[in-house]
């Protein structure tokens, strides 16, 4: 019975050492992701940063300076329609800052005086 108590011990500390593990895990996961959502930079430097690789991307129209429904800045991404394959490839963060998306249809310069 002494065995018995002694592995029942050992698997017991085992058990909580992979829920400590998996405590810090989560912690440390929701440390990152809080370091993610804080901008490091000024919005208009990481909308300069980013604007070639955005407007890379087919179906993109514009890329702006925007403010979210809680009037936060966001980098504002102008698409030609709402189409997945569109929509897949635009990150939802950019260096802390959120990416917003405005169906804006096709941009065309204009012509004439």
């Amino acid at each position: 019975m002494g065995n018995q108590r002694k592995r029942f011990s050992v698997a017991h500390l085992l058990f909580l050492v992979v829920i400590e593990f998996l405590i810090c895990v989560c912690a440390c996961q929701k440390e990152s992701n809080h370091k993610e959502l804080v901008p490091q930079s000024d919005i208009n430097t990481v909308m300069e940063a980013h604007t070639a690789e955005l407007m890379a991307i087919t179906g993109v129209v514009g890329v702006a300076i925007g403010e979210t429904e809680d009037r936060k800045p966001c980098i504002l991404v102008l698409i030609i329609e709402e189409k997945d394959e569109i929509i897949n490839k635009i990150p939802k963060v950019l260096e802390g800052f959120p990416v917003s998306l405005l169906v804006s249809g096709e941009i065309k310069p204009m012509t004439g005086n």
